[in-house]
Formats: C-alpha cells, structure tokens, sequence
C-alpha cells in the first residue's frame, strides 16, 4: 500500500505547493545566495567534479523540500518516532512494531553487529559496501569474506555464503543491489539463505539502491512471510535524493526490532525537515520515477561512452559504473583528482583494477569524459 497524499498533509499539515522541482543538471539548486556567508563547498574546490559519493543530483522533490522547511519551523520539538513509523507502516503494509527509524540506515547497520554478533563473526561480500562488516570488527568480532564469483559476472555466491556459517556466526550481511559492482541478489536467493541459517544468525539485507531496480520481491517480503531471522535496511538518501537529511529505517520482526531499540533508534534518530521531507517523497511517486529515469538514462550514457573508448564497465540499477583499467587504475584516480574530479578507487572493494563513477550533472559527466579521453 503506498502513502495516500491525503494521509501525508492529514498527518503532517504540510503543504505540497511550494518552490519548484529544481532538476536542471545545469543548475546547482544547493547552491548558496551571495549574501549567504556560508561555505556549502564541504572542503572540496569550489569547481570541483564530484562523482565520489552516490549522491542523486537530481535533487529532492518539490513537496520534500517544501515540507523539509516546514519540518524547520517545528524544529524545537523533537521528531516522533512512533508517528513515523506508523506512517511507513503504511507504505510498505507492515506494523509498525516492524520498523525502527534511524539517522540514516547506517544507524541500524552499526547496531545490528552490537546486538547479534559482538561475541562471534559475520559474513560478508568481500566486494561490497563495508560498514557493517567494518563495525564489527571494531567491535572484536572476526569477518568471514566471501568473493563475488567474479566469472559469473560478479553475481553471489550463495552457497559460499552459507557454508562460512558456523556456530559462532552471528550475523550475515548482503547488499542488494550490490555496491560498487551493482550486482542484484535475487529473492530466490535471499530465501535460499534465510532458510539455510541457524536461528541464531540474523541475514541483514541492505536495500539502499532497491527503489533503481525493477519492481519485485525484496526482502520486505521475507519479513511478510513471516521470517523472523531477517532485517532489511533502506534509506530515502539515494533515489530520494535526501543523502543530506540523514533519515533510514529497518524492517524486521518485532523481537529483532526491540533488541535494536534498545541501543538506539530513538527520539534524537530523526530530526523534523528530514522527517517532513521523508514522508513527503513517499507520497511522491512521479518525483521517484523521475529519478529512475535519470539514472537509466545516464548508465546508458556512461556505457556507450566507455563502449566507444574501448573500455569494459560493470554496472546495474544503482547510480554509479564501474570502470576497468588495469594496472593504470591508480595512476589514472590520481590524475583525475588533480584535476579536481573525483571518484572512488575500487581498491577499497578489493577491486583495484576499477573505478567507481557515480553518475553527476550533465556537465560533470561530460567533464569526466574529456578528461579520461586524454588520459586512456
């Protein structure tokens, strides 16, 4: 069940009408007044090319951000938790003891190793997105790495996955889609490792790009069939285009949800304007398809332009590519930096013939290409 419109201005008093969509890639719609004395350029110059982040340029909608300033006006209170909630409950037709509302999903994926593994290991994509894993080990625990199974096209290895379970195995962490490679694993094979684990090990699946991909099953719908071993992030930062509010959430069930609570998920997770413009893009559904159609759009680009240059990319839904160029990879990041573009070294991911693109304005993508046709 999708969030009505009438339920979103009925439980917030917020007005959709308000400044336009400011989509333009040609235009920076975070861009200061001069009589703003603030710096918004975060350190990086101020013609910087940033393609480092996975950060979604087309923006937020309208209504977000006109609801994120009202969600200011009200900013002396503190956000409710339960209201917010019980209206994602809504959205994705679950309870709302289901859901736990963090500062981020990254709050959610910091807390999960706390609770379930402290004391034992997890397991893990080695090419992946790190923070779970990375927080466990800060905690003492141990990471069991498993390889994407690079010539099948970097897609899952479910059966190395399970096998790395053990009796001390604490948690089983999976990002779909897959960051960096964009790699989808498929819902037949999240049920397949979720009724593979003991009782004792909890599959996280982090679902941060899952709003680019085609629409289907997810691991919402293992959470709805009744698996009480599974714990599902998202985050309005990445299709939304809300990165700079801070506002996630986990699905799970509910005896899962409570441990978490208990370390945080709270009062102070979720501040009024990301609240407001969280609830206000749920209700924005041509805003979302705009997003969708933007990096579609762009992915194609970026892989005729890499085709044309001879140049093999890895790429999925999410809105970023991959780039292979061998044992130039570093030299070519570093050269790139000193032009003041920025991308990611796959290094990071155990990748270190690649670099990670995410997909900019117009003109950045255009300025990365100028820049990689000298440098090739």
């Amino acid at each position: 069940m999708s969030l009505s419109r009438r339920r979103f201005l009925t439980n917030t008093t917020l007005s959709a009408a308000g400044i336009p969509l400011l989509a333009t890639l040609g235009s920076d719609f975070c861009e200061a007044s001069t009589e703003n004395p603030i710096d918004w350029s975060m350190g990086f110059p101020g013609d910087a090319v940033l393609l480092n982040r996975n950060e979604n340029p087309i923006g937020p909608s309208s209504a977000a951000i006109e609801a994120a300033k009202n969600g200011i006006a009200r900013s002396f209170r503190y956000a409710d938790p339960d209201s917010i909630r019980g209206l994602l409950a809504e959205h994705h037709s679950l309870e709302k003891d289901e859901i736990l509302v963090g500062t981020g999903s990254g709050e959610i994926l910091k807390i999960a190793p706390l609770v379930f593994a402290r004391d034992g290991n997890v397991v893990a994509t080695l090419e992946s997105y790190r923070q779970c894993p990375a927080f466990s080990e800060k905690l003492g625990s141990s990471v069991k790495w498993v390889n994407l199974r690079k010539h099948k096209n970097y897609s899952y290895d479910v059966k190395g996955l399970i096998e790395a379970v053990d009796d001390k195995t604490g948690l089983l962490f999976a990002v779909t889609p897959n960051n960096p490679t964009g790699t989808i694993l498929p819902y037949e094979d999240m049920k397949i490792i979720a009724d593979s684990l003991p009782r004792h090990v909890l599959f996280v699946i982090d679902e941060a790009y899952v709003h680019f991909q085609k629409e289907g099953k997810s691991g919402i719908d293992l959470v709805k069939e009744g698996y009480n071993n599974v714990l599902v992030t998202r985050t309005f930062s990445k299709a939304y285009a809300l990165a700079g509010l801070r506002c996630g959430y986990g699905i799970g069930h509910p005896d899962i949800m409570k441990k978490i609570s208990n370390f945080g998920c709270g009062p102070t997770s979720t501040n009024m304007a990301g609240f407001g413009a969280a609830i206000a893009s749920l209700a924005d559904d041509a805003h979302l398809q705009r997003s969708r159609k933007f990096v579609s759009d762009t992915r194609k680009f970026y892989q005729t332009q890499f085709s044309r240059l001879g140049i093999t990319t890895l790429s999925g839904p999410p809105i970023f590519i991959m780039a292979e160029f061998g044992d130039r990879t570093s030299e070519i990041s570093a050269e790139l930096r000193k032009q003041k573009i920025y991308v990611r070294d796959g290094k990071e991911w155990a990748l270190p013939n690649h670099i990670r693109i995410s997909y900019g304005y117009e003109q950045e993508n255009q300025a990365f290409f100028r820049a990689i046709k000298k440098l090739i």
